[in-house]
């Protein structure tokens, strides 16, 4: 897996992370959400889109 790609898989994980931590009702305080924006960042940079780390996190695992 290319540097690339992990970068993918890193922000796809950290979105599910997010989206898990939304549905528990955590809020924004939580010290996971801080891990969330610097990997989806990370992963625009490296050339993907919000929209690729979308589907990366919501594909079957």
């Amino acid at each position: 897996m290319s540097t690339r790609e992990q970068l993918l898989k890193t922000a796809a994980d950290a979105m599910r992370r997010g989206l898990e931590l939304n549905a528990q009702g955590a809020d924004a305080d939580h010290p996971d959400y801080a891990k969330v924006m610097p990997a989806l960042h990370a992963a625009i940079a490296a050339g993907w889109t919000d929209t690729d780390v979308w589907q990366a996190a919501h594909a079957p695992q």
